[in-house]
C-alpha cells in the first residue's frame, strides 16, 4: 500500500475531488462551512489501483454563536447515525436459460432505504465499486423483491452482493448469492416423451429387424398376440401399424 485519500461531499455518497494524503492516519479537512459533510477514505498501491470505499462517517457544522437553551445542543449538533441497517434476508438466485432471477426480503430497519447488487464472474463483490453494477432497488422495509438479469452466458457462474442501505448513507454488504444459467432445451433424440392413454406394440421397421438373438422372443410374443385374438380383446388401428389392446 503506497497511502490513502479522502474524500467528503455535503452528500452522502457523492464526493468531490479526493485529498491525497499519503500514508497519515490523521488529516485536517480545512474550509468547511456550516452544515454537513460526509468522509469516506480510499487506499492505493504504487501501481495507482485504488480498493473500494471505507464506511462513511459525517459532521454537521452549526453556529456556536446561536442561543442554546440549557445545556442541550442544537438538533443538527447531535452525532449522526453511524449504524448500518441489516442484511436482506433469504438472498438467493435461481438460474434459468442465459438468466437468472434473485430474490430477497428488504431488513426490517425503519431507516431501510434500498439495495444496491453488484456482480462478477470470477468471485463475490468486495466492496460498493467491485464489479458491475446491476441495479438500485428501492422499496419498503420486509418486503419480498424480485429481478431478473437476462442475456446471460449459460454455462458462466455470475457471483452477487447485496449491500442494504438506509437513509444516513450507511451500507451493509455482506449478503451473497451465486448460481450459473443453463440451456433449457427440448427432450433429445434419446429422451422419453410424456403420451396418452393406452398400450401399444409397435412392429419394427425394415432396418431395426431382429437380429439371431432377438429371433428367440418372436415365438412368445406370437403367442400373446394369438391368445388375445381368440379374446377378441383387440382392434386392429385403421394404418394397419400397431395393434391396441383395450
Amino acid at each position: 500500500m503506497a497511502g490513502y485519500k479522502v474524500y467528503y461531499g455535503t452528500v452522502s455518497r457523492h464526493y468531490g475531488a479526493p485529498i491525497t494524503v499519503g500514508n497519515q492516519t490523521a488529516y485536517t479537512v480545512t474550509g468547511l462551512g456550516l452544515g454537513t459533510y460526509y468522509f469516506a477514505l480510499t487506499a492505493y498501491d504504487a501501481a495507482g489501483n485504488e480498493s473500494a470505499f471505507s464506511n462513511e462517517i459525517s459532521k454537521t457544522f452549526f453556529d456556536t454563536s446561536a442561543p442554546v437553551s440549557g445545556n442541550t445542543p442544537p438538533e443538527d449538533a447531535q452525532p449522526s447515525d453511524m449504524t448500518p441497517p441489516a442484511d436482506v434476508q433469504h438472498f438467493s438466485a435461481v438460474p434459468g436459460d442465459r438468466e437468472i432471477t434473485l430474490q430477497w426480503i428488504n431488513p426490517p430497519d425503519v431507516d431501510f432505504a434500498g439495495v444496491l447488487i453488484r456482480y462478477r464472474t470470477d468471485r463475490y463483490p468486495s466492496g460498493l465499486n467491485d464489479g458491475e453494477l446491476l441495479g438500485d432497488f428501492k422499496g419498503e422495509p420486509n418486503q419480498n423483491m424480485t429481478t431478473v438479469q437476462s442475456g446471460l452466458e449459460n454455462q458462466v457462474t455470475y457471483y452477487y452482493s447485496a449491500s442494504s442501505y438506509d437513509s444516513h448513507g450507511n451500507y451493509q454488504s455482506t449478503a451473497h448469492a451465486s448460481a450459473s444459467p443453463f440451456s433449457t432445451g427440448g427432450n433429445g433424440p434419446d429422451q422419453p416423451t410424456a403420451g396418452g392413454g393406452g398400450c401399444a406394440m409397435r412392429f419394427p421397421q425394415k432396418e431395426n429387424l431382429p437380429g439371431p438373438a432377438q429371433a428367440a422372443e418372436i415365438p412368445l410374443l406370437l403367442g400373446v398376440l394369438l391368445f388375445m385374438l381368440l379374446k377378441r380383446r383387440f382392434r386392429w388401428s385403421s394404418t394397419g401399424c400397431c395393434i391396441r389392446f383395450r
